[in-house]
């Protein structure tokens, strides 16, 4: 595969220390030294980031950052890149510098998300230590699973999901079909596409909907117990609505990740899991759920 991992994320925020709260006192991240005072970084392994968040004008998701396992796989996907029609912008050594990695590339997807693309695997020494007590998060062995996922939108769902299989290497893990209106002759259902680049069951989720104003739906973090997410959770409720609940404990029917959904300060959401399914990418073949929980996961929206 021409992707290894998800390697880390880029977020722009107007409230950098609405950040550091949340990241380190509500999700556990530990904090990470930064070169840069309108940059901060928040670790959960041994790499020196796995969250690069940046001041801006706006609360948002701004991209992935997707690992290559060598220089010759990622030169490939640049090929690739090119020869399928996506503009390709080698970043300078300063900026890979920055980024803690050999070579940094960037560009796009057919559905206009931004994505960066690098080789190179810097670690920090250092021991993580989780500021809120979080035992590990789970990244497999030596990170090669990566941080989690993202999920994206995906209006021109067809052409964005054949960019990620045919140009990026990834595989289908579920071609899920979600009733959103219970189902029916007038209920055509929103497609959605979950895609593996490793063991982790998805790296990349595509949802048939319209643009999100925050530049994602959600990102996922999986810690290494139900303990760390049931005391995350509780975090979120003590913090009396600073921290909206987006969606209540459950378990997803696909990857059977059993978590809870929280808004960050950037207006997206992270799913905070436990127990995903790893899966053998050789082996695997494609499911299609109908429904996204197996139990729980009420939604915010539902309520009103």
């Amino acid at each position: 595969m021409a992707v290894k991992s998800l390697g880390y994320v880029v977020i722009e925020a107007r409230d950098l220390s609405a950040w550091r709260d949340f990241a380190c006192n509500i999700a556990g991240l530990m904090p990470s030294n930064s070169e840069r005072d309108d940059v901060v970084l928040f670790r959960m392994d041994d790499r020196p980031f796995r969250l690069w968040v940046q001041k801006g004008e706006r609360d948002m998701f701004v991209a992935p950052g997707w690992e290559c396992a060598s220089r010759e796989e990622f030169e490939a996907l640049l090929s690739k890149l090119e020869s399928s029609g996506r503009p390709v912008e080698r970043a300078s050594i300063m900026e890979a510098r920055a980024r803690q990695v050999y070579e940094l590339a960037r560009s796009s997807d057919p559905a206009g998300h931004a994505l960066e693309i690098f080789y190179g695997r810097f670690v920090d020494y250092a021991p993580f230590v989780s500021p809120a007590g979080v035992s590990r998060f789970v990244t497999g062995d030596n990170g090669d699973m990566g941080l989690g996922h993202i999920v994206l939108t995906a209006p021109n769902f067809d052409e964005t999901h054949a960019f990620y299989k045919d140009v990026m290497g990834f595989g289908d893990a579920d071609l899920g079909r979600f009733y959103l209106m219970g189902g029916g002759a007038d209920d055509p259902g929103v497609g959605f596409a979950f895609l593996h680049c490793n063991g982790r069951h998805h790296s990349l989720a595509l949802g048939q909907l319209p643009e999100s104003p925050n530049g994602a739906v959600h990102m996922m973090l999986e810690v290494a117990s139900l303990e760390d997410v049931g005391r995350a959770y509780d975090r979120v409720l003590k913090s009396k609505g600073k921290v909206p609940l987006s969606a209540t404990l459950g378990r997803h029917v696909n990857d059977k990740m059993t978590s809870f959904y929280m808004q960050t300060p950037g207006g997206f959401d992270i799913e905070y899991g436990w127990n995903g399914l790893v899966i053998d990418p050789a082996t695997w073949v494609p499911t299609t759920s109908l429904a996204v929980s197996d139990w729980g996961h009420k939604w915010a929206h539902e309520s009103e």
